[in-house]
Order: structure tokens, then C-alpha cells, then sequence
């Protein structure tokens, strides 16, 4: 009988401590988690890959009235763990809606994703390519007035001036993206080029979305990225042959060598995500993509440097070709990244600048034979507040 009370003794006193443990475990648990971000503050995670965010992380904040707000965005953007929660809850987010938590990007019905960087809550996405987004005559003035100035003092020097629009996958793949797109719409691309054409006539302008639309007709080859908003190495292409041709045509160029991809080769390789999957979705490897790139057979000899550089121009890339002709200073976007390696293929030399604000001081160094500002149709907006830089006094002329 006291064997039996003593033995009853012990478990009680046992479960009495297990359940002091359990009371205490709680609290410490709670008080690792609320540490955790702090103790591993800025540093990766376990995230099986690495966090790429397309934005600017909120830098440490100087003395002021909103310093205390500005310090928690700068936490916020550095606290510990940060990459696998948002690298598990976009998967979760997916798994769960079938939407990406980024609200700016669409899955199609086909998971093709799309990126809408002028999306606002509670309106349509791609409302420009529906036709409810136009430009305002405000704008159209400002557009053409930046354009204006850099095709008139460009002319003083007798350089042509090329204003050359990419098209957006979305326009090119409007099925993939699963909105209906009625017939006739005017989009913003469109009504600028309607203006350009009565007010700005001397304006050359190649407008890329016919030689894509003809390409996507009579190729069985995707020509962009399913996950990313770029075109391909072949979309790249088709593009590329529409402004050499045009360039040659102009007499800017005495002959296209590499207008038929007769002399390239292609191959496809798996691709775990572009800019959209993984900088604005933060799903990389989740949907299904591939590469396709294409080579010359017998390259030009020549070389091509990419150099940063400060200012307003950002990324500088140069090029020089034994067998070229003439000299293009082109003023883009990201799009041209694959532009270029053909365009090297034509001209002695390239100087490439990333941004759309001319400079008449680089161009007077480099002394072009042709001036080109290329930019993606989504983008055409931003040239409203992009007028060409130290144009006066281009080419010895005096300014009034």
C-alpha cells in the first residue's frame, strides 16, 4: 500500500514538472520568435534560393521628423528570416488562391505571367492595352516636345534621329495574358504615333509591333520569356532585323549581313524564372520557362565591354567591329540587352546608354553617325519627363 502511494507521489510530482516545462516552453518559443529577426538581422535565411526583390531597399534613415517611421521601413527590409517568409508564403499564396502576392502580376490561363508596373487597386490590369488608359493632350505635348528638340538639334548636325518602341508581351501574346482585348482599341503607343505623324512628321519612327505580330504568325518558337517581361534571344532577333532593314533602307547602313537566321543557330535551355517570377513574385522555379538563344555561325570580329558609369545615364556598354560601318550612339532600356549583340554585327562601333535622357555632350564626344532612343511601348509614358540634356551649342551652333 505505501509502495502504491509513493509510486503515485512520483508521477503526480512528474506531471507537475512536465506540465511547468510545457508552461515555460510557451513563453521561450514566443520570446526565440520575437528575437530570431533580430539576432539573424540581415542575414540569409534557409530559403532554398536567394531573396531578388526589383526594388531599392529603404536605406538607413537620416535625422528627421518621420525618422522613426523611416527606421521601421528600413527593418522591415532587413529583418531576419525575411527571406523565407517570403519565399514559402508566395507558395503558400499560390497554393492557396492561385494568385501571386504581388498584385501588379498576372498569371495567365496558360501560367504565363504578365507585369502590370501602372496598376491601380480597384481598376482593371493592362487597362492601356483595353483602350481606358489614354494620354492626356498635356502629355502627348510634353512626349512630342522632348522628341521634337533631340530630332531637330540631332538634324543640325545632319545625324538621323530613330525613335524605336519594343511591344510589350502582352501585346504580342494577348491570349496568354486571358483578358479579352476587343477589336479596333486605340492604346496610348497608338495615339502617340497618330500625333507624332501630324505634329512631329520629320520624326523617324520603327514601331516593332508589326515585325513581332508577323514573327509570332510564321514561327512556331515562342519569342518571350513565359516568365519574365522581356523578349527572347529570337524576339530579339525579329526585332533587330525590322531596324536594320529600316536602317538600310535609309542608307544609315550600305547592307543587313544578318537579316535571315540562316546564319544563326538555336538552341533551348530550362530557364528557372525571369524578372517576374522571381524580383516581383518571388516564385522562382514554380512555373514552367525555357531559354532560347541564338549564335552566329561565324561571329565578326570585334569586342564589347559593359562598364558602369555615374550620372544620369547609368550602365555604359561600348562595342567595336573590324568590319562595320558607321558609328550608333542608342540611348535605351533593358530590352535592348539582347538588341545589341546583333546590332554590333552592322556598326564599327556602339555606344549603348541605359535611360532615355539624351545627352548632346556624349553625343559631340563620340560623333555618331546615327542617334537612336529605344524604349519599351509600356514606358512611352516616361518620355514625358525626359527632355534631352546640354543640346545647346550642338554642333558649334550659338544658342539664342
Amino acid at each position: 500500500m505505501l509502495n502504491n502511494i509513493e509510486s503515485s507521489s512520483q508521477v503526480q510530482r512528474s506531471s507537475s514538472l512536465l506540465a511547468r516545462l510545457n508552461r515555460a516552453a510557451v513563453p521561450f518559443v514566443f520570446l526565440c520568435f520575437i528575437v530570431l529577426p533580430i539576432a539573424w538581422f540581415n542575414k540569409a535565411s534557409f530559403a532554398p534560393v536567394p531573396l531578388h526583390e526589383n526594388r531599392v531597399m529603404e536605406p538607413f534613415p537620416k535625422p528627421s521628423i518621420r525618422w522613426l517611421h523611416k527606421l521601421e521601413k528600413w527593418f522591415s527590409d532587413r529583418f531576419g528570416m525575411r527571406d523565407a517568409l517570403v519565399y514559402y508564403g508566395s507558395r503558400l499564396q499560390m497554393a492557396r488562391t492561385g494568385t501571386p502576392t504581388n498584385q501588379n502580376v498576372v498569371v495567365g490561363p496558360n501560367q504565363w505571367l504578365f507585369y502590370d508596373p501602372f496598376y491601380v487597386l480597384g481598376q482593371p490590369h493592362f487597362a492601356d492595352l483595353q483602350g481606358r488608359d489614354p494620354f492626356s493632350a498635356e502629355q502627348l505635348r510634353a512626349i512630342t516636345d522632348n522628341l521634337k528638340e533631340s530630332q531637330e538639334k540631332l538634324e543640325t548636325c545632319h545625324i538621323p534621329f530613330y525613335f524605336i518602341v519594343a511591344p510589350d508581351k502582352q501585346t504580342i501574346y494577348p491570349e496568354q495574358l486571358g483578358v479579352h482585348v476587343p477589336d479596333g482599341v486605340t492604346t496610348r503607343l497608338d495615339q502617340l504615333l497618330q500625333h507624332l505623324s501630324t505634329a512631329l512628321p520629320a520624326l523617324k519612327v520603327i514601331d516593332l509591333r508589326p515585325a513581332l505580330k508577323e514573327a509570332r504568325a510564321t514561327t512556331p518558337d515562342e519569342l518571350y520569356l513565359r516568365t519574365d517581361t522581356h523578349w527572347n534571344s529570337l524576339g530579339a532577333f525579329y526585332g533587330y532585323r525590322a531596324i536594320a532593314n529600316r536602317f538600310v533602307r535609309d542608307g544609315v547602313l550600305p547592307t543587313a549581313p544578318s537579316a535571315t537566321l540562316d546564319a544563326w543557330t538555336m538552341d533551348k535551355s530550362a530557364y528557372e524564372g525571369g524578372d517576374i517570377a522571381v524580383s516581383m513574385a518571388s516564385l522562382p522555379g514554380y512555373f514552367e520557362d525555357f531559354r532560347t538563344h541564338i549564335d552566329k555561325r561565324t561571329p565578326r570580329l570585334g569586342h564589347w565591354v559593359m562598364a558602369p558609369t555615374a550620372g544620369p545615364q547609368g550602365e555604359r556598354a561600348t562595342s567595336a567591329s573590324d568590319t562595320g560601318n558607321g558609328r550608333l550612339v542608342i540611348y535605351r532600356d533593358s530590352f535592348s540587352g539582347d538588341l545589341l549583340p546583333y546590332l554590333m554585327e552592322d556598326f564599327a562601333s556602339i555606344e549603348s546608354y541605359s535611360g532615355h535622357d539624351i545627352d548632346g555632350a556624349e553625343i559631340m564626344r563620340h560623333k555618331p553617325t546615327v542617334v537612336a532612343l529605344e524604349i519599351i511601348e509600356r514606358n512611352v509614358r516616361l518620355l514625358a519627363d525626359s527632355p534631352p540634356q546640354r543640346m545647346s551649342g550642338l554642333c558649334g551652333e550659338t544658342s539664342h
